[in-house]
């Protein structure tokens, strides 16, 4: 399956494979811009929402979730088809990843490390969009059982961490500090 990008005088062939390794590229980007820009994502978790959470667990669970992403792709590289959910699905949670970082971002006022990647992820979204499912290369079907799933992924992610706030008892994310 690939992605054909029309120009005038040529096409641009891109394999959909390769998006997916862009996805699993952006996403080790993510890891390093949550890792050192602004306020890490483990100093928010310690203020607002685990005080015990630390640098093992962030990289232990974004290992996790690395290795899933190259399990996904190449499941996909091996058999084709249907598969396809697979690693359309952890994409899509990477999508709507960048939306938390982009809300995080307007409702705070401040800079949500992770939102710089999210745009690169929002572009490989928008080529596998615009030049895969509506030229009918994914099938709509696929597209809105990956799309679900993702969300799926993406709000266990977000509830895992109100069930910890709740623990803690950290009380409401302070909006402007």
């Amino acid at each position: 399956m690939d992605i054909v990008i029309s120009a005038k005088t040529t096409d641009l062939v891109i394999p959909i494979n390769l998006l997916f390794w862009g996805y699993l590229a952006v996403y080790v980007i993510h890891i390093l811009e949550e890792s050192l820009l602004g306020e890490t994502f483990v100093e928010k978790m310690k203020t607002h929402i685990w005080p015990d959470y630390g640098w093992k667990h962030f990289f232990g669970f974004n290992t996790m979730l690395l290795s899933l992403y190259v399990i996904a792709v190449i499941s996909f590289e091996s058999v084709g088809g249907a598969w396809i959910i697979f690693p359309l699905s952890l994409a899509m949670e990477r999508t709507l990843n960048g939306f938390w970082h982009l809300g995080e971002s307007i409702i705070r006022r401040r800079f949500s490390s992770g939102l710089l990647s999210s745009v690169l992820v929002w572009i490989l979204t928008y080529l596998i969009v615009r030049y895969s499912l509506i030229r009918g290369e994914i099938g709509a079907a696929h597209f809105v059982v990956s799309t679900l799933t993702g969300a799926a992924i993406t709000g266990l992610m977000m509830g895992s961490m109100l069930v910890f706030r709740r623990k803690y008892g950290k009380g409401r994310m302070r909006i402007a500090e």
